[in-house]
């Protein structure tokens, strides 16, 4: 079993304290690409940034922590082939019943192999595409051939959910930025 490092981005509210306590957070947006759960960036310090700056107008926390990662506690939908076949499967039983329209999204698809009792991890791990423009900088891209579009993500936007934190081991949740959050901060 692995120990994976995971970041997560929060709006800075001036309450670190609170944030140490109580973090971390789950995630409340009506829009959650994976449902719900407690969401974070794999490994990548950078991506939890791009997110901070983005969607936190550059007023963010970033928390870190670690949790037990292996194919039993995580439908791992980047690296793992078999748990990309069972998305499969669940999606063509999914259109059997009349269950997927243009609306169809991830997160109901994940819904859906809860219900059926087909996903036993709890937590999930995607790398939605093109979640990062190409425009942003830096990017983390370098091309295969100079003149074809094809191209290496090299830290790719990858996150994880983590549903609740039975059975992960989920460490001790820190604040790594800003500065000024970190204990051991001195001016």
């Amino acid at each position: 079993m692995e120990r994976k490092i995971i970041y997560q981005t929060l709006e800075d509210k001036e309450n670190p304290e609170e944030v140490e306590l109580k973090g971390p957070f789950p995630c409340n947006w009506h829009n959650a690409w994976l449902g719900n759960g407690y969401y974070f960036w794999d490994t990548f310090i950078e991506n939890a940034h791009w997110w901070g700056k983005k969607h936190r107008n550059d007023k963010y926390i970033i928390g870190k922590s670690s949790f037990d990662f292996s194919d039993k506690t995580c439908l791992d939908l980047v690296g793992n082939t078999s748990h990309m076949l069972d998305f499969e499967k669940s999606v063509e039983l999914m259109k059997k019943e009349g269950l997927v329209n243009k609306k169809t999204t991830v997160a109901r698809v994940i819904s859906f192999m809860k219900e059926k009792n087909v996903l036993e991890q709890q937590s999930v791990r995607v790398y939605g595409i093109n979640s990062r423009s190409e425009k942003t900088k830096p990017n983390y891209r370098l091309k295969f051939e100079l003149n074809k579009p094809q191209y290496l993500v090299y830290k790719p936007a990858i996150q994880i959910c983590l549903f609740g934190f039975k059975g992960l081991n989920l460490s001790d949740f820190s604040i790594v930025y800003p500065d000024i959050y970190i204990n051991e901060y001195v001016i």
